[in-house]
């Protein structure tokens, strides 16, 4: 067998292998380039290349290209395990990309584990609702940091304060605060029935806005509450903003930034507290 056959056979399984780490995604919309996969398929072809070549030594008579393939592994290899655990050229957008398939792992395995305790189905279903809401928000913020919209700084909770079990049972920390998903019959409650715009963060989840069809009004859930929004815009076009007084959330389509991971963007803004975005789908039923 030749060098070239054997070089060959490296590097075609190094590829197989990368792609086969997204297998284990939840759902296609998940699959992001990821440099950290890249470096472990690398790596695995390194320590595959040494493996292979110790088995087939028989095979491969150059005493000299052999000590060269053997020592060329070993430096890929420690080359690659450094560069994984270093993350010294991922970038927050590279960091993001890579998190994502990531997070899907775990919505994946949430999902479909054979779980039978109800407090692991709890923690599993906690989960599940938090990796899809850090991908939408993800999703949002991999493109806002490419195209250089960054911030100086953020919303942070004032410093925890001592105090008393009521003190804590009665504190909201706004920055932990986010949208929830809010299903068709809480809706129903503030909008009535009929015809319906609707922004999910992902396909498999409730939406986390509701809006009616002329952009009049809308509703949303917050820390367990059902909030009426008053609208305006152009709802069953996706471009539309509602709100309350100290609460936003606006709507847009992305046009051609559209694809098939997803084609709106909502910004949901509290007043005196955060601002966070999500990408993911926004629908209107017929009628």
């Amino acid at each position: 067998m030749s060098y070239l056959r054997f070089g060959a056979m490296i590097l075609t399984s190094t590829v197989v292998m990368f792609v086969l780490m997204y297998l284990n995604t939840y759902a296609w919309e998940h699959v992001f380039y990821s440099e950290t996969r890249t470096y472990m398929a690398i790596l695995m072809g390194a320590t595959m290349a040494v493996v292979m070549l110790a088995f087939m030594l028989g095979m491969y008579s150059s005493r000299r290209l052999n000590i060269a393939i053997f020592a060329g592994a070993v430096i890929v290899f420690a080359l690659s395990l450094w560069l994984v655990r270093s993350q010294v050229t991922v970038s927050g957008p590279s960091y993001m990309s890579a998190m994502i398939p990531h997070h899907s792992i775990a919505v994946m395995t949430s999902e479909r584990a054979q779980i039978r305790d109800p407090r692991v189905r709890k923690l599993a279903d906690e989960i599940i609702a938090a990796q899809r809401r850090e991908i939408a928000e993800m999703r949002y913020l991999i493109a806002e940091v490419s195209r250089g919209d960054t911030v100086a700084e953020i919303y942070e909770d004032p410093a925890a304060e001592a105090g008393t079990l009521d003190d804590a049972l009665a504190n909201t920390l706004l920055a932990e605060l986010d949208p929830a998903p809010m299903p068709a019959a809480e809706a129903d409650r503030l909008l009535g029935e009929g015809a319906r715009c609707a922004f999910n963060r992902s396909p498999e989840t409730d939406p986390i806005l509701w809006a009616s069809r002329d952009g009049g009004s809308g509703a949303m859930k917050l820390n367990g509450v059902l909030i009426a929004l008053e609208g305006t815009g152009d709802a069953a076009a996706g471009d539309a903003t509602f709100e309350v007084p100290g609460l936003t959330m606006t709507v847009r389509p992305l046009g051609d930034e559209a694809d098939w991971r997803s084609d709106a963007e909502l910004i949901f803004a509290l007043e005196e507290g955060p601002t966070v975005g999500y990408r993911g789908f926004y629908s209107c039923a017929a009628g």
